[in-house]
């Protein structure tokens, strides 16, 4: 009996050394190294936010989308096709037709991105219409793309043009497309000539769209032309498109205009992670989505090799030294990501799964402005400038749209503070279009298109973007105001009690010296600001206020007596008052000259002899 015991004992703690070694402490350590990243939006302003005043903003199409009649390209073909139970290929077996005809159009299209405020439109040429048949260039088409970028040109607006956007020409389409690598020539050739035609216009070129959504959306999934379902044939094509942008990248620059012109790849990252965080299988088929969707292109950047690996599906390793600098910046498009479920089906091991918490999209995927976040943080492990080049929202009712901009553009001010090196956002879309294979029914635009009038209309929920990008953005100092502007009026409270607006200062010169006990810098400025201002200046018309950030009232009482100055300091709780001159981000020891008209003639920035003399004269010349 104890030897039965002793076994029963020993077979289970052996179970349960399995059990700690091949599930449960991996799965703690893959929460550890991979947590789900949660803001608590009830607690955060997503409105408080600036941009750096250089930033681009922009909005971005894509040809077959929007141009209309593209009767020549591979989804035309796809549109008119029925699958193998006869059902049509697009929703309601729309296509794409006329689509908000922008080929004609595009002039009155520039005036709304006007009317946005935006300086960049991302757009891709129809290769179709350039090239028709194999060889033979039509003039009159890329004329028509110089007199776009042109008019964009003319209105403020940087072009920013796309290569490869999911289309091609039938006639490489029947040869075989990217599914043979020497078909990659004629990808070449075509990215020549519009190089050729364009680039003294056009500065930022983007050689393919989405690599990994071709793939998986054309070889896997099936729902966009060719319609395969071939693991071993996507992982071919996807290694021919990464050639092929390195191909072109190489010999555009090599071309004239090649040494100045900006060229990328665009990236899709949509996040896979696990329904269950407790769940093993879930963490395993999450990561290999990860790897293969995204790792891989990013480590085929960066090394020039990587792997494409799906288990029991297809394993390829691609390897090209020349992708290795082969981008000028990476173009990140990001929407959301997939919650990932595995099941005892051998033919089906995974699948997606929504929460119910999420606030889904009509795309039936969440808002989730935290993935935007970490997926600016993946992406820049490239090492180069990041333009969102794609990220919107398709809400038909107009009730989602609003949240989504705000929180979006917050996780994006957020991933700028964290000093990644991001340069631009464009919002996807300009205007409704024919979104693939889901037809006409998704509508991402900025402007509503009733596509039987091709009127446009400016939806209600656009006005956030247009709110962000008319704001004035932060410059390299952090000042959100600049010299010649009028002083934002605010009320603030000495440590005496008394509460003084700026407004009733006017017809004297008003110094607000931004500063706090903790700082170093300001507690070296502060005696000469003592000594050069408020004693030589006080009573000649001078005002000097020192505007403590965000610190208790007793910390700043103590503080005044350490620094053995004089002059008024006020309390600023919140930093609300300091967020009225430069973004909250930034740093104190700063100091702001008002005259006695309510203007501001004077700013700096840390305690620098020369600027701080230059203040001197300054306020000495409004007297």
């Amino acid at each position: 009996m104890d030897l039965k015991l002793k076994k029963i004992k020993f077979i289970l703690k052996f179970i349960l050394t399995v059990l700690v070694v091949t599930w449960i402490l991996p799965v703690m350590y893959l929460n550890i190294k991979h947590p789900e990243i949660e803001w608590d939006w009830n607690n955060i302003d997503a409105e408080d936010i600036h941009f750096p005043q250089s930033f681009a903003w922009g909005t971005a199409t894509a040809a077959h989308q929007v141009e209309g009649n593209n009767t020549n390209n591979n989804w035309f073909l796809w549109e008119n096709e029925v699958d193998e139970n006869n059902l049509p290929r697009i929703h309601n077996g729309e296509k794409s037709s006329l689509a908000a005809d922008h080929w004609n159009r595009y002039p009155d299209d520039i005036e709304l991105m006007n009317q946005l405020g935006v300086n960049h439109y991302r757009f891709s040429v129809e290769w179709s219409k350039i090239e028709p048949k194999k060889g033979v260039f039509e003039y009159k088409v890329i004329e028509h793309y110089r007199n776009l970028c042109d008019s964009l040109i003319r209105n403020n607006i940087t072009p920013v043009v796309t290569l490869h956007h999911f289309t091609h020409p039938i006639w490489f389409e029947e040869l075989g497309a990217f599914e043979k690598k020497e078909n990659i020539d004629f990808f070449i050739d075509f990215s020549e000539y519009v190089f050729d035609h364009l680039q003294d216009l056009v500065p930022i070129w983007c050689t393919i769209n989405e690599p990994a959504v071709f793939v998986a959306q054309g070889y896997f999934n099936g729902v966009f032309p060719p319609g395969k379902k071939d693991p071993v044939l996507a992982a071919t094509v996807f290694e021919n498109l990464l050639n092929a942008h390195t191909r072109v990248y190489w010999h555009l620059k090599e071309l004239p205009g090649g040494d100045k012109a900006k060229i990328g790849l665009v990236k899709n990252i949509f996040q896979f992670d696990p329904l269950r965080k407790w769940h093993i299988l879930d963490w395993i088929f999450s990561g290999v989505l990860n790897d293969v969707y995204t790792h891989s292109a990013i480590e085929f950047l960066q090394t020039g090799s990587s792997t494409f690996y799906l288990p029991g599906m297809v394993k390829k390793d691609f390897h090209n030294d020349n992708a290795v600098g082969s981008i000028d910046f990476i173009g990140l498009n990001y929407y959301s990501r997939m919650h990932v479920k595995s099941q005892l089906d051998l033919s089906d091991p995974f699948v997606f799964k929504k929460r119910e918490q999420d606030i889904q999209t009509d795309m039936d995927y969440a808002i989730y402005p935290e993935g935007f976040y970490k997926a600016l943080h993946t992406i820049s492990t490239l090492d180069k400038p990041i333009y969102v080049t794609e990220n919107g929202v398709a809400d038909q009712g107009d009730s989602i749209r609003t949240i989504f901009i705000s929180r979006y553009l917050y996780a994006l001010n957020r991933a700028l503070k964290d000093r990644l090196d991001i340069r631009g956002y464009f919002y996807w879309s300009l205007m409704d279009n024919f979104e693939w294979a889901e037809g006409y029914k998704m509508k991402f635009g900025l402007y509503k298109v009733d596509f039987e009038t091709q009127k446009r209309i400016l939806r209600e929920s656009s006005k956030p973007f247009i709110k962000m990008v008319t704001k004035r953005g932060a410059d390299e100092r952090g000042y959100i105001v600049s010299i010649g502007d009028n002083a934002p009026d605010f009320t603030m409270e000495y440590l005496s009690g008394k509460k003084v607006s700026l407004s009733e200062l006017k017809g004297k010169v008003v110094v607000l010296q931004f500063t706090a006990s903790w700082c170093s810098v300001c507690r070296d400025e502060m005696p000469h600001l003592e000594k050069d201002v408020w004693q030589k200046f006080k009573d000649k018309g001078v005002v000097l206020i020192g505007v403590d950030r965000d610190e208790p009232k007793e910390t700043v009482i103590q503080f005044q007596k350490d620094m053995g100055t004089t002059y008024p300091l006020a309390l600023d709780p919140g930093s609300e008052i300091f967020g009225l001159f430069a973004d909250k981000n930034s740093g104190v020891t700063r100091n702001v000259v008002i005259d006695q008209n309510g203007k501001i003639v004077f700013l700096t920035r840390l305690f620098e002899k020369e600027e701080y003399l230059k203040m001197l004269s300054v306020i000495e010349s409004l007297l």
